[in-house]
């Protein structure tokens, strides 16, 4: 049964990614009309008669002293309990009693005052709607916890009597569990036909949640899970027995959410569990043998901090469970800085010892990108591209698709009755605890507590833009009004064809909200009611697949989602403007596969098993377009980097300088007939060189012993022949930002080949360069027969952001000579280089200089006569001033120019930038204590606004202390009230207008034409980057990656991508291909990439900082042959059989830090190949007739 459902899976999650790669994306016309409509309107309570309202007041006992929790609020639950056909509604109360609402139709729902009266009152949290003893009737279970003795903590089970009647027998079935409970889920995990049960927990008896403990992980945690399996199947009636030790649900957590899919796609269904505070969450993947193992490390890079609700759900339509959670980030610049205190990265680190993931404090949405060919599931979090990452102080995150568009838009509740993160608040009780006794800070406490305004805002409800991106549509779709919510459910409650809401709110009635998309055209959609067997009538488990010309949507039966509540049973499809569907696929529990194609729009059709047509399916496996050979390459290579902690010698940085590396540079340098490579090394190690063969394998060996040597920090490398001797010498740029100005340890360093791939350090060749370098490119710029050097300068030690020193270095006999200031007026101090490009840009044969860099804009230097001039104004681009990582070049429109691809920070960012609102530094020595103290700002709500907290401000310049008492005047400063106008005029002042990374066109005037890479290039920053026809059509592909791990803790890492391939279609454009088709997992803290021929075949090297060397080459049929370039050659014309052309050069260094084999593929479609040297002068190399 595993291997048949398994092997069902398989092939369909396949399909679904051939169809998101092959197809055109839908249409979906739909959301145009519902641009400016008014989707939601909310019913008032008595109209609906929904007059229920959860009433928290504090005393004695229930205050934020004595029940942490208090201002969690409730759940609700929705389902149809008299089976007339129309959803009911169950609140659970905390200080109030629980209450059932009858739905009557038309909105109107009645009060069943005494349904559920036999229940002793406690605090009540979570609820669901479950048919536990399968006759036909759902039933209800409600979590009970708060700061009562644990008899009183009950957990409730209400069965159904069928007359609105309910029995209290949670003792009976052994689900009368005693802890802190949050909210339970049921489902068939062990697949024996009936429903087990998994139970959020908590605990109100740990009294510092934040403080950093090794992670309980054995089981005994004070609040961990449970797993209660039902024994039905074994003949003992129904009854739940506690597994939890023996099926692996061990690790502890503050539980607020949990929700049940089956996310690797194997068959069995998983779990995904968010904790409050420090615990991880988790995600239990199910083994099939009854056990789960945990597997959060692995296949998430980094979490929300305080977890709350969460919700599955497909959001890109591509087959795949993505994971959604909230957090508590507010989206305005006052709250946020009223609760944003010091960022402590040592403290950070420590957690991370303790085998925590690293956690942010905003909403996380984790888009699963599928299986890596290591069987890992990856997931990219894209929650700040996506736009959802700050909601406030958010619990229940509900995904589905309430405009009908065949999207899932986003619903969030948010609020809380106590602002009792207001750091002005805590600073003063905080104070006086060396004042006063234990008992009277608590008795102050609770009292001040009391006294603290409501975090009364309103939910928010984004609509889905396809793809990556949500809009705001809060105001547009009627939720302006602000409340304090927790529990959410949706359902059709009018049986209108649309989903409607129903929230539940502290100290104000619940919210139903009637969704009128049903009065718009082009909105269609299908119900669905599974019925399931005869121990799950209701299906739980069961997937739904959705074709309609050529999308695929996906739905799990699974009730429990958001925060302490359940969604009604119906299946909701939205259908946009089609009405017709091509088919259903229907997964039922056990594994039965079933399709169905006479399938009618706008209806409510039920589905048993015996529908439709089984299929039975085998497996189909496909190469994906790269593999891994690191292994059979036998490269075991580690980049070391000593930790340096960046953010102790300057607290404002806006992410780490110390880590920057490594570069990979390739050549020949033995001669031999085999390219090799040199990978940098951190401060403290040695860079080493890796000698290829003809086995394809690799012998390492360190170029210099000189233990001095190891106090460099190597950043950019390049092999080339400085003395004409015809053999490869090795340049190695000394970077970072460990050591003071002028320190001999920036002194970048050259080593001389004597011909067998030994190297000796020179000196005497390369001027005094106590300045710290990033890349190093090589070209016979003044035509003179040798190699001259531009060397980037990558910063001004320790006075973030100075632009860096710029060398350009010409080679005369041998000896390099600056002269920058009489050939290149303006580049010295060009900015914070990180790249640069020896490049015709204008054709002219003459090689010009392309300078990228962090707050640079893309500088362009023209090369006449050997003097370099900036032309960036003639280039018809204006605010191109970035945090540019790379560029790399090709010809990707085919017209026979060069146009270039540029790596920047990406738009999966806190930060953001446009021409209007630029991000903006302003550096000075503000008070006059010897060190540069450099204030980031960005536009929040139309001003400007410093980006850093007011702790780490005061840290950085204590000055502003005085300035700045409290949290509250700093949350209300402006750039104007932190700096006065003679400051900001003195300051040193940089820009960043644009921080996606893009494509530049060139239009052979000397004019370009910018384009925004595609989303999935977007969702971090990119430092590697290669440039091939990978799939042989003619057409100029790129292959990307990168990440960044060194960031600030506040703004959190990058680190979304694991490598992305990007198909040309020979018009400059590109697509993005499914990650799980590409077979690429660099999903490190990825630098330099390169491309070195083994085997007489292109391979990829991605080189990571403190992490191991990967190495990939095209797995897909292909019939490439690689041609030797001669060394004197600048570029080619390569002239097709088709008639199309496309000019390709060739460098000596390009790529972050990089440098890549000079060869050129050729596919066999080539008719012929001229080659240029730098006069212009043709070579064919290359002739078919």
């Amino acid at each position: 049964m595993f291997q048949q459902c398994f092997q069902n899976n398989f092939l369909m999650f396949f399909c679904f990614l051939m169809l998101i790669s092959c197809n055109k994306e839908k249409e979906h016309s739909a959301t145009k009309e519902t641009e400016a409509f008014q989707l939601f309107n909310r019913i008032p309570s008595d109209s609906s008669g929904v007059n229920f309202i959860n009433e928290i007041e504090e005393n004695d006992r229930f205050n934020m002293v004595d029940f942490f929790y208090v201002y969690n609020g409730g759940g609700v639950s929705v389902g149809d309990l008299n089976n007339d056909g129309l959803p009911d509604l169950f609140f659970t109360g905390n200080r109030v009693d629980d209450v059932l609402y009858i739905n009557q139709g038309n909105l109107k729902f009645k009060k069943i005052k005494q349904a559920v009266a036999e229940a002793e009152s406690g605090w009540s949290t979570g609820v669901t709607m479950v048919d536990i003893n399968h006759d036909g009737f759902l039933d209800i279970y409600v979590c009970r916890s708060g700061n009562y003795p644990k008899e009183q903590r009950k957990n409730l089970l209400f069965i159904n009597q069928g007359d609105l009647t309910f029995k209290e027998a949670a003792e009976v079935y052994g689900l009368a569990d005693t802890g802190y409970a949050t909210q339970a889920a049921f489902f068939d995990y062990d697949k024996d036909g009936d429903l087990d049960m998994y139970l959020l927990n908590h605990t109100n008896e740990l009294r510092s949640p934040n403080n950093i403990t090794p992670l309980v992980a054995d089981g005994t945690g004070l609040s961990n899970d449970r797993l209660y399996r039902n024994e039905e199947d074994k003949g003992k009636g129904i009854r739940f027995t506690d597994v939890t030790q023996q099926s692996g649900i061990v690790k502890d957590g503050l539980g607020l959410g949990v929700s049940i899919a089956d996310i690797d796609k194997d068959g069995w269904l998983d779990v995904f569990v968010t904790n409050d505070f420090l615990a991880n969450d988790y995600i239990y993947v199910n083994q099939g043998d009854g056990t789960f193992k945990e597997q959060s490390k692995k296949w998430l890079a980094h979490v929300s901090h305080f977890s709350m609700g969460n919700d599955v759900a497909d959001i890109n339509n591509d087959g795949l469970y993505d994971l959604m959670t909230v957090d508590m980030r507010p989206p305005d610049n006052f709250h946020e800085k009223k609760m944003s205190g010091p960022l402590n990265y040592n403290l950070f680190q420590r957690a991370l010892d303790f085998e925590y993931l690293p956690q942010y404090m905003r909403n996380t949405l984790q888009v699963n990108t599928g299986k890596t060919p290591e069987k890992e599931i990856h997931f990219a979090e894209v929650g700040q591209i996506a736009g959802i990452d700050a909601t406030d102080w958010s619990w229940s995150p509900l995904l589905a698709d309430f405009d009908n568009d065949g999207l899932k838009d986003l619903f969030i509740t948010n609020g809380y009755l106590r602002d009792i993160t207001d750091l002005d608040f805590i600073n003063y009780t905080s104070s006086l605890s060396s004042e006063v006794s234990q008992d009277q800070l608590d008795s102050l406490l609770k009292q001040k507590a009391k006294e603290m305004p409501s975090l009364k805002v309103p939910n928010f409800i984004f609509q889905n833009k396809q793809g990556l991106h949500f809009k705001n549509k809060t105001d547009q779709w009627e939720f302006e009004q602000s409340t304090m919510s927790n529990g959410a459910a949706y359902a059709d409650l009018d049986q209108d064809g649309d989903l409607d809401l129903v929230v539940s709110n502290i100290n104000e009635p619940a919210s139903i909200y009637e969704n009128q998309t049903n009065t718009l055209e082009n909105n269609n959609y299908l119900d669905l009611q599974l019925l399931g067997d005869a121990l799950n009538p209701r299906a739980l488990g069961a997937e739904v697949y959705l074709y309609q010309n050529g999308t695929i949507q996906t739905l799990t039966q699974m009730v429990t989602r958001g925060y302490q509540s359940s969604v009604d049973y119906g299946l909701h499809f939205g259908l946009g403007s089609e009405t017709t569907i091509d088919s259903l696929i229907v997964i039922w529990p056990d594994g039965g596969r079933q399709k169905l194609t006479d399938v009618t729009a706008n209806t409510l059709k039920k589905i048993t098993k015996d529908d439709g047509l089984k299929e039975s399916i085998q497996p189909k496996k496909r190469a994906t377009v790269f593999k891994n050979i690191t292994q059979e390459l036998n490269i075991d290579i580690t980049h070391e980097e000593t930790v340096y902690h960046d953010f102790n010698r300057t607290y404002l940085l806006p992410h780490k300088l110390s880590e920057q590396g490594p570069g990979i540079a390739v050549g020949d340098v033995n001669n031999d007939g085999y390219e090799d490579f040199f990978i940098g090394a951190g401060y403290g190690h040695s860079g080493r060189l890796f000698l290829g063969s003809v086995s394809g394998s690799f012998q390492g060996q360190y170029i210099d012993t000189d233990k001095e040597q190891m106090y460099y920090e190597d950043t950019g490398v390049l092999f080339f022949d400085y003395d004409n001797d015809e053999d490869l010498d090795l340049y190695i740029a000394s970077g970072s930002n460990e050591f003071y100005e002028n320190s001999e340890y920036y002194q970048d360093r050259l080593y001389i080949n004597d011909g067998n791939g030994d190297f000796t350090r020179v000196s005497g060749v390369l001027p005094q360069m106590y300045n710290s370098t990033s890349c190093v490119r090589a070209v016979d710029f003044d035509k003179d027969g040798d190699l001259d050097l531009f060397v980037g300068g990558r910063l001004s030690p320790l006075k973030y952001p100075f632009p860096g020193t710029s060398y350009l270095l010409e080679n005369r006999n041998g000896k390099f000579i600056d002269v920058t200031q009489n050939r290149a007026q303006g580049l010295r101090k060009a900015g914070m280089v990180t790249d640069a490009l020896w490049t015709d840009f204008n054709m002219d044969g003459a090689l010009d200089l392309i300078v990228v860099g962090e707050f640079m804009p893309i500088t362009f230097f023209e090369n006449k006569d050997g003097r370099l001039k900036n032309v960036s104004s003639q280039t018809g681009l204006s605010h191109t001033s970035g945090w540019w990582n790379t560029i790399n070049a090709g010809d990707f429109d085919n017209d026979g120019d060069v146009d270039y691809i540029l790596g920047n920070l990406g738009l999966n960012a806190k930060y953001k930038a446009s021409k209007e609102k630029p991000i903006t530094i302003y550096a000075l020595d503000y008070d006059q204590n010897g060190t540069i103290d450099p204030i980031l700002t960005t536009y929040r709500e139309g001003k400007e606004y410093p980006v850093h907290s007011r702790d780490d401000l005061i840290k950085q310049v204590p000055v502003f202390k005085k300035k700045f008492p409290d949290y509250t005047s700093y949350a209300r400063a402006t750039l104007d009230d932190i700096l006065t106008p003679e400051e900001q005029s003195r300051a040193y002042r940089a820009k960043a207008f644009e921080l996606a990374s893009i494509i530049l066109i060139n239009n052979g005037d000397g004019k370009f034409e910018k384009r925004i890479l595609p989303d999935w290039a977007q969702i971090a920053p990119i430092y590697g980057i290669t440039v091939l026809d990978v799939d042989s059509d003619k057409n100029l592909d790129l292959v990307i990656s990168g990440n960044d791990f060194g960031t600030e803790v506040g703004v959190g890492q990058y680190d979304a991508s694991q490598g992305l391939y990007l198909e040309g279609n020979g018009t400059g454009n590109f697509k993005p291909l499914a990650a799980s088709l590409t077979g690429l997992a660099v999903s490190g803290n990825s630098r330099g990439v390169a491309q070195i021929v083994i085997k007489n075949e292109f391979v990829q090297l991605y080189a990571a900082n403190a992490q191991k060397l990967k190495a990939y080459e095209i797995s897909v049929e292909k019939d490439v042959q690689l041609l030797e370039i001669p060394e004197e050659s600048i570029r080619a014309m390569i002239k097709f059989k088709n008639g199309s052309t496309r000019v390709q050069e060739f460098y000596h260094g390009v790529g972050y830090f990089s440098q890549s084999s000079r060869k050129l593929q050729l596919t066999g479609d080539e008719k012929e190949i001229i080659v240029f040297d730098k006069n212009l002068k043709g070579r064919i190399v290359l002739e078919m007739r």
